[in-house]
């Protein structure tokens, strides 16, 4: 563990792992503040994520081959979201009033979402370029009403009189999250797609929400009915109830262009992640430990979280073609970290704290499965 540590003393440090032991891994440094976290991971291996500055401000970054850029901003702060494969990077901007902004950021430039009118947040990029978030409005409750941008023009995505949510976007155009009713007690899970609002309220459930959707058209997510939470799936207008995946409660966190699923269960014994591929559900065990969490999958159907060993200790980990590698102990500070993204090519990028307790984004690789 000191190893470990001792290469979080500066930016760019790279750790190898002893022989036998976990995978090494790479600082990537903040913008001269005390952290950094990353939010966004492509297959081409450029990070996005968001560092404290030597000012204390914080700033969108993205890293790409041992360089960390700054991608400044239009007011005090901003906060990077997501960013798609051709290097488009969105997020949030603060101006100097106070307000947010959604903005896009490519080829070295910054850029308001201007035809997104007041104050609004930015929540995802697809392929094509188009960003999805939430804009307050004066009747706008809790969250807000969602839109879509792209080339210039921002469309408002229909609800059912309370807010609407938008959480993910896929290749083709399609927009999943939630829509809550005109009083904001009844929520169900929503696709937008051509920009008409398909409801998707799974049957008998009481409340449920759209997580993710592959670039097929699968939908994830999650419902709740008397016997908990459970998760679903959703395609050409079938719907199908997958329970609680072997345990008590299931919560879905990921979905590939092929329509595995990777997420967490309840059990009795704890916390264990689990990947489902074509109606099998697969326990993706520990490290030794009493829990597992999952976190991301790829297209190859590496899914990554985090474990705990014998001794109670968390590490991150990568579960691949049934065996699971080892990415070292995750709780190196005063506060833990987290494993958060896996690309196509290996690459798993998340976050190990610094003895000073501060978060520093890293990257581990493992290699194609």
């Amino acid at each position: 563990m000191g190893l470990l540590l001792a290469g979080l003393s500066g930016p760019g440090v790279a750790v190898a792992a002893p022989p036998g032991g976990p995978v090494g891994w790479r600082d990537l440094g903040t913008l001269g503040g005390g952290w950094s976290v990353p939010v966004g991971l492509t297959d081409s291996g450029l990070v996005v994520g968001n560092s404290q500055t030597a000012a204390g401000r914080i700033h969108a970054f993205v890293w790409r081959d041992g360089v960390l850029t700054d991608l400044g901003t239009l007011g005090t702060d901003s906060h990077a979201v997501a960013v798609n494969e051709r290097g488009m990077v969105v997020g949030t901007t603060v101006l100097g009033n106070g307000q947010t902004r959604p903005f896009r950021w490519r080829d070295g430039m910054m850029t308001d979402l201007a035809a997104v009118g007041g104050p609004a947040w930015a929540v995802g990029v697809n392929d094509r370029g188009e960003v999805i978030g939430t804009r307050y409005t004066d009747t706008s409750g809790e969250y807000g009403q969602a839109f879509r941008w792209r080339d210039g023009v921002s469309t408002d995505l229909p609800g059912r009189g309370g807010d609407t949510v938008p959480v993910a976007i896929n290749g083709r155009g399609d927009v999943v999250g939630f829509t809550n009713s005109a009083d904001g007690a009844d929520t169900e899970a929503a696709l937008w797609r051509d920009g008409r609002l398909v409801g998707l309220a799974p049957p008998g459930a009481w409340a449920s929400m759209a997580t993710g959707v592959s670039d097929r058209g699968h939908v994830v997510g999650s419902m709740r009915d008397g016997a908990g939470w459970r998760t679903f799936l959703w395609h050409d207008g079938v719907f199908t109830d997958l329970g609680a995946l072997g345990g008590t409660d299931s919560y879905p966190v990921s979905i590939n262009g092929r329509g595995q699923l990777a997420g967490s269960v309840q059990t009795p014994m704890g916390v264990r992640a689990v990947r489902w591929n074509r109606g099998v559900v697969t326990d993706l065990g520990t490290l030794g430990g009493s829990s597992s969490q999952a976190m991301a999958i790829n297209d190859a159907g590496t899914v990554v979280g985090e474990a705990t060993t014998a001794d109670g200790t968390k590490h991150g980990v990568a579960w691949a073609r049934g065996r699971s590698v080892d990415l070292g102990p995750l709780d190196l500070g005063i506060s833990g970290g987290q494993v958060r993204f896996v690309n196509d090519r290996g690459l798993v990028a998340g976050e190990l704290a610094t003895t000073g307790g501060d978060p520093h984004a890293v990257v581990w690789r493992i290699g194609r499965p």
